[in-house]
């Protein structure tokens, strides 16, 4: 096993992972002191560990030996995110299905802000996000968290008498990967039962 690199919470925040310095990373294994991270860059994919303030030697164990803490490699290089990316026309949208969630309203009729039919779409970066959220007069809402920056989806909600539009929208978005305003004004015409799309 190559030797895995261990920095402070601090520099992890400030500089990204230490190979290519890409801020996100997924973790599945932490004790409080020691977290051991998988770069979220695909083209990276490296593991690391962050340990916490004033730790100075990893408590989880690699291979036979414990991590010591060390400068960041890249200090100094501020970390980055995915790029703000569009495709010809539209956005890039990747729809995860058909869940239930809170949204504002109804895509189609508008209604009451609550728990609806929704369709979660990942887009490329925060703004990308709120250029597909203003494509809805009502309906539709940004999930953005500030701990997960890169992996941003625009929640889209529709109401029982609408959730075949709503199918329809998803069938779309699906076949394409992006999501156009003609997009969303063909899946509002949709009728039950059968997908515009087709």
């Amino acid at each position: 096993m190559y030797n895995i690199v261990a920095i402070s919470a601090e520099e992890a925040n400030k500089f990204g992972c230490p190979y290519c310095g890409y801020r996100s990373f997924f973790s599945h294994i932490s004790d409080g002191s020691t977290t051991v991270c998988d770069c979220a860059d695909e083209k990276c994919d490296r593991t690391y560990l962050v340990l916490a303030k004033q730790v100075a030697v990893s408590t989880i164990r690699v291979g036979n030996s414990y991590p010591r803490l060390q400068a960041h490699p890249r200090n100094g290089t501020p970390s980055h995110g995915t790029p703000d990316r569009r495709p010809e026309k539209g956005e890039f949208f990747i729809s995860r299905g058909i869940g239930r969630d809170t949204t504002p309203g109804c895509f189609v009729c508008g209604g009451e802000n609550g728990l609806h039919n929704n369709i979660s779409g990942f887009v490329p970066c925060k703004a990308a996000g709120e250029r597909v959220v203003k494509m809805f007069p009502h309906g539709a809402r940004l999930d953005y968290r500030e701990g997960e920056p890169d992996r941003v989806q625009v929640k889209i909600g529709a109401c029982n008498t609408h959730l075949h539009k709503l199918k329809a929208l998803h069938q779309i978005t699906t076949t394409s990967g992006v999501i156009t305003s003609e997009d969303i004004h063909m899946a509002k015409k949709a009728k039950a039962g059968r997908c515009p799309a087709n």
